[in-house]
């Protein structure tokens, strides 16, 4: 994909690091480009596939071959008390997890992460907005990054019924109407729930600590919202087609112990 490379790269040129060997060896293979490259066309009725662990699984009964994944269950069950209130007002976002991570370090994700999310097409911004990208990719569940100090209170709630213009991570003002399923703080939509999250709570690289959303929304009103707004994000694209009922805890596990080893995670409630 063209987007996700430099000027440099278009032209046929590769900044290498002070560590790259001098000499024989295939410089693909030192950038990580030498993958063997599957292309699976899934039906629609497989969209569990979506998530990269679940494909592993797949692959691996059609081939009767070993599947290593990464070991994370219970990771996120840590933590002292936390003052984060979660509600929900609308049948439509039936569960919704929450997490408080009062400390992280934003930096350059680690090499191997940005060429996961290259793979799949996504660009690496940092550290933090990359692990909310990754888990997504394995896990098949979308999951949403606040920066903790633009949420006031620490209250979220999930509501519906709003008739007004919202301007959305993008820089797009939205209109949303009533049926649409929203992200609200202190009575304010912060986010077009399971599409995409605002402009004034997103990751900055002086961003100190995390509120962590994993929720489970119903399926037809993101469609009808997602198409309504011509907005086919990576997180709509999975609402839409329908998600694993427990993958939200999963995404959870996932992202603490990644932010853990990868964010310097600290304070968490």
């Amino acid at each position: 994909d063209p987007k996700l490379l430099t000027e440099e790269q278009l032209s046929g040129i590769e900044i290498l690091d002070e560590q790259a060997p001098v000499g024989n060896e295939d410089p693909l293979g030192y950038l990580g480009l030498d993958d063997e490259i599957l292309d699976i066309g899934l039906t629609p009725n497989r969209s569990d596939c979506l998530a990269a662990f679940s494909m592993g699984l797949e692959a691996g009964a059609i081939l009767n071959r070993k599947v290593t994944l990464p070991v994370f269950d219970g990771a996120s069950d840590i933590g002292g008390p936390t003052n984060l209130k979660i509600n929900s007002t609308t049948s439509r976002c039936p569960y919704f997890l929450g997490k408080v991570i009062g400390n992280i370090t934003i930096k350059e994700s680690p090499k191997w992460m940005k060429e996961l999310l290259m793979a799949s097409g996504i660009h690496s911004i940092n550290n933090v907005v990359d692990i909310s990208n990754l888990v997504m990719l394995e896990t098949g569940q979308p999951m949403h990054f606040y920066d903790k100090d633009a949420i006031v209170n620490q209250e979220i709630t999930v509501a519906d019924g709003f008739n007004e213009d919202y301007t959305a991570l993008d820089g797009v003002t939205y209109a949303l109407k009533p049926e649409d399923c929203v992200i609200t703080n202190q009575g304010k939509p912060i986010g077009i729930a399971g599409i995409m999250g605002g402009d004034d709570s997103k990751i900055l690289d002086t961003t100190k600590g995390l509120i962590i959303e994993c929720a489970h929304f119903d399926h037809v009103s993101i469609r009808n919202t997602a198409r309504r707004l011509s907005l086919a994000t990576e997180a709509s694209i999975r609402y839409q087609k329908g998600i694993e009922p427990l993958a939200a805890k999963k995404a959870l596990d996932r992202a603490v112990q990644l932010l853990i080893e990868y964010a310097d995670a600290k304070e968490i409630e």
